[in-house]
């Protein structure tokens, strides 16, 4: 008995560790993919080189801003080259584009999202993705990896005058409570979701609302070829290295005390910690 029980534990801890194999798209849907006329952003032609079900974690974060992706029956991951390189250049050294498309019934949706800067429509695998907080839920950005480096280097420098020159006091407030922002921000390109966006909005004098920077914890992006996500630096250019941080931080304190009077400056921090 102990013996039979043994065995049937090592085949149970067996078939668990075994990875299940990969779901199949079906030979007919295959045929329909490789039959569409594919292009890339300079309209050259493109030719298939492998279709696979998107991953299940790709499918929730591009279904939040796709419905076809949301609710599709074939949801694919298409990876295509260039006709031109498909033969000419060794395998290795072809760029290889992904195209998300989703086969519901009869129809066929190639999935394509604005880049809300560039207004260029792109494969969701080409946007970037952002995360709040450590191990907390990726969203999808409206925002490419190009037009994120362009726009990175104007953030820090409009930070800098908001809390410098704020439209109103409780803003002022509120940025003095979040303290130094050195990571990416931007309530359209990394919206907060709908039941956290209130927390990041006070009235200003006139009861107008006014939005609060809130930093991206961090940024990431999909490797087509390496079928894998890459970070990608969420650091402002221009903002404080983190060994400089405290010290650029304290010196703006210095200067507000400066301003505002140091007993205001220090009973507002010392109330953010209380609320803490």
């Amino acid at each position: 008995h102990e013996n039979g029980f043994s065995a049937s534990f090592s085949f149970v801890i067996l078939c668990a560790s075994m990875a299940a194999p990969a779901k199949q798209v079906p030979a007919n849907i295959q045929e329909l993919i490789n039959k569409l006329p594919l292009e890339d952003e300079d309209e050259n032609s493109l030719k298939v080189s492998s279709i696979r079900y998107l991953e299940d974690e790709r499918v929730a974060i591009y279904g939040v801003l796709s419905e076809s992706v949301k609710t599709g029956d074939h949801v694919l991951a298409v990876e295509c080259v260039s006709k031109d390189d498909a033969d000419d250049l060794k395998e290795e050294d072809r760029k290889v584009l992904e195209k998300v498309i989703v086969v519901a019934k009869d129809e066929v949706d190639i999935v394509e999202l604005e880049d809300k800067i560039t207004m260029e429509d792109l494969a969701p695998s080409q946007l970037i993705e952002f995360t709040f907080k450590e191990n907390g839920a990726w969203f999808l950005a409206p925002m490419s990896l190009v037009s994120l480096e362009g726009y990175r280097k104007t953030k820090f420098a409009n930070w800098r005058n908001m809390i410098e020159n704020p439209t109103c006091e409780a803003a002022f407030k509120r940025l003095l409570n979040i303290g130094l922002i050195t990571h990416m921000y931007d309530h359209l390109a990394f919206p907060s979701p709908e039941n956290e966006k209130d927390d990041w909005m006070v009235k200003d004098d006139h009861g107008k609302d006014v939005i609060i920077p809130r930093p991206v914890h961090a940024l990431r992006c999909w490797n087509v070829k390496q079928r894998a996500y890459e970070a990608v630096t969420a650091h402002l250019d221009g903002a404080p290295s983190a060994d400089e941080a405290g010290k650029f931080w304290e010196d703006m304190l210095d200067k507000f005390r400066e301003q505002r009077g140091k007993e205001y400056i220090d009973k507002l921090l010392a109330s953010f910690k209380t609320e803490k």
